[in-house]
């Protein structure tokens, strides 16, 4: 249809109410309405793409048509028409209407959907972009999976025992580099060294955020579906799918032997309790490890128990057979008497009846780090470490040893120590502060890093704000390798920031009675903002006043303006009793003009007493506004409110 002739006793414009509508579309077939990338299912490739959208508002003249365009265009490129209705004015319609993106233009790629409305035919008026994803690509870019790793632990055989524990086996799948969250992975179990395929997947595993962000991509199998092909050689393999639904080939084989007959003597494995991390390091040490034995047959109060920790015995203990879960504790020397690793510790127990000792339990084995951060210490594994140099703290301005004073109010404390034994790429250091919650500031060893070489910290004003007046702070600070922490001894520092209180807010003169500073304030917005500090008898002559300034779009200070924040520094060389003071913000380009619409300025000022006293006022704010009802918008080179 062709564009209509303007509406007889139209105005030669459209009203802006028209001119400014626009609609969003909706594209029904992506897979997650609140996926910002739009991606669609492969099963959606092969129509016609249906794009939907609502009630656009139709033009109220009568015998009218408005057009409604839907374009289909790469990523930030020109709008591109791919379908387009016309619809008469005098007709009601039905929504949601549809439009489509022809099935020919679906490639792989990324674009965006919009409809453009044109009220009689006239003034086009695109409405915004919808992202859509179109991936056709086979996950690992189509090449043949690796094959997967069975657990280290399991010495390449799975026993009944080891699936009656565990219940499950946890299968790691190499990496591949295009992986993404919510990829699935179809596997099977077979007993077929070439698998036919006929054979169907067992289950499939979907990877989660959280696995592709520890780059540990796991397929659990469970007990059951391993003990249905029962024992001998079994082979596991798989293939992935990703969202849209691409599958590439299926993966390399994995072969590993799986035993289902009892135990030698029924003798389950031991346990070894763990915190949620899985791994005996100093904490648990701390905490406390012990090894437990399960009841066994044919238990008796004659047998001694005998638990072996990679191969170092522990004390035997008696066996008291209404005593099971036994538990034997593994002091700190055998803990440690094969170094502090990484490694991983094996396990076992025997029962002794007599001088004889029966068959080994199956053998477990756990993960074993007890590396440092730093020297060890005589006490061990204890987290305080007495031989970690002990934390020097110095004021900014008062630059006394373990003391903050007045002269360091609102300023940062420097922290100094002396790095430790054979510092490692990595480690991290983390200091703490009185009772502040948390780390209030940390340093990361850097290769090159020395013992000895001094290491920095600056704690910022708003901790030490949190507690001016402590005469023993306790300050001291941790050695992390990611895996152990130790703890200095504590360093006591005497603060004594006396600060002055009741400072009341600023005011601002020339507002209005609303409190506003607008177009026809005089003096005029760019010939400057007077601050007004009341008369104060706390401040004095020789003293100094710093005014902060912080511009915002909201009315009430909020969504500061970046680039609008300043202080200005007064000295009060000479002030009567009972005078005011004022400030002026000159500087209207950077901390004046950016409040166009109904903005505001967020305003203190700090006391800098000449005989070391500091305070702080109350905040204020004023509302700037440079824009008129009319929305004309008010400069130095367009003064809206020149008197005639």
């Amino acid at each position: 249809m062709a564009k209509r002739e303007k509406p007889a006793g139209q105005p030669e414009q459209l009203a802006p109410d028209l001119l400014s509508r626009s609609v969003e579309v909706t594209v029904p077939a992506v897979l997650d309405p609140a996926d910002p990338k739009g991606l669609l299912p492969l099963t959606a490739l092969g129509d016609d793409l249906i794009v939907t959208f609502m009630d656009f508002e139709q033009g109220p003249a009568p015998n009218e048509s408005d057009l409604v365009e839907l374009g289909f265009m790469s990523k930030n490129g020109e709008f591109r028409r791919v379908d387009d209705r016309w619809y008469s004015t005098n007709d009601p319609i039905a929504f949601p209407q549809t439009l489509k993106v022809p099935s020919e233009l679906l490639s792989e790629g990324v674009y965006e959907v919009a409809i453009q409305i044109s009220i009689y035919g006239s003034n086009p008026n695109e409405g915004p972009r919808k992202t859509l994803t179109i991936d056709t690509t086979k996950p690992n870019f189509g090449n043949k999976p690796a094959a997967a790793e069975f657990p280290p632990e399991l010495n390449g055989t799975i026993t009944e025992t080891f699936l009656t524990q565990e219940g499950e086996v946890s299968v790691l799948v190499p990496w591949y580099t295009d992986v993404e969250a919510l990829d699935r992975a179809p596997y099977y179990w077979t007993s077929e060294a070439i698998p036919p395929d006929s054979e169907k997947p067992i289950r499939e595993q979907e990877f989660s955020a959280e696995d592709v962000a520890n780059r540990r991509l796991r397929i659990t199998v469970y007990a059951d579906e391993i003990r249905y092909w029962g024992s001998g050689t079994r082979y596991f393999y798989y293939h992935l799918r990703d969202r849209a639904g691409n599958e590439g080939p299926n993966s390399y084989l994995s072969s590993i032997e799986v035993d289902l007959s009892p135990a030698p003597g029924a003798l389950l494995p031991p346990r070894v309790p763990l915190s949620p991390r899985g791994l005996v390091d100093r904490q648990q040490a701390r905490d406390g490890v012990v090894v437990q034995v399960d009841e066994y047959d044919f238990a008796d109060p004659g047998h001694w128990l005998a638990v072996f920790w990679d191969d170092t015995p522990l004390t035997e203990v008696p066996v008291d057979p209404s005593a099971f879960p036994m538990s034997v504790p593994v002091p700190w020397p055998i803990l440690q008497a094969k170094g502090d690793g990484p490694l991983r510790a094996k396990i076992y127990y025997k029962i002794r009846q007599g001088t004889a000792y029966g068959p080994p339990s199956p053998d477990i084995s756990v993960a074993v780090n007890l590396t440092l951060a730093g020297q060890d210490h005589a006490k061990a594994p204890a987290l305080i470490n007495e031989d970690l140099a002990l934390v020097e703290v110095f004021g900014e301005n008062s630059q006394t040893l373990n003391t903050l004073l007045t002269d360091d109010f609102g300023l940062p404390a420097r922290v100094l120590l002396s790095l430790y034994d054979a510092p490692e790429q990595g480690q991290l250091l983390e200091l703490y502060w009185g009772s502040y919650p948390g780390a209030v500031a940390f340093y990361e060893v850097k290769s090159g890093d020395v013992a000895g070489q001094p290491i920095k910290f600056s704690v910022p004003w708003h901790v030490i704000d949190t507690d001016k007046e402590n005469p023993a702070l306790p300050v001291w600070y941790t050695t992390s390798n990611g895996v152990n922490q130790q703890q200095s001894l504590l360093t006591r520092v005497a603060v004594s920031i006396v600060v002055i209180g009741g400072l009341k807010e600023p005011v601002f003169p020339h507002a209005n009675k609303n409190g506003v500073l607008d177009c026809c304030a005089r003096p005029r917005l760019w010939e400057g903002v007077t601050v007004r500090i009341k008369a104060d008898p706390q401040i004095e002559e020789g003293d100094t006043l710093t005014l902060v300034w912080q511009g915002s779009t909201g009315l009430n200070g909020s969504d500061p303006i970046e680039g609008t924040y300043a202080e200005i520094e007064k000295e009060l060389t000479t002030l009567r009793p009972g005078e005011d003071i004022d400030i002026v913000v000159e500087d209207y380009d950077g901390l004046i003009a950016p409040m166009v619409d109904d903005g505001s300025a967020l305003v203190f000022y700090r006391l800098k007493k000449s005989k070391g006293g500091r305070g702080i006022s109350e905040r204020e704010i004023v509302i700037i506004n440079r824009t008129l009802p009319s929305g004309a918008v008010c400069s130095p080179t367009n003064d809206l409110c020149e008197e005639n």
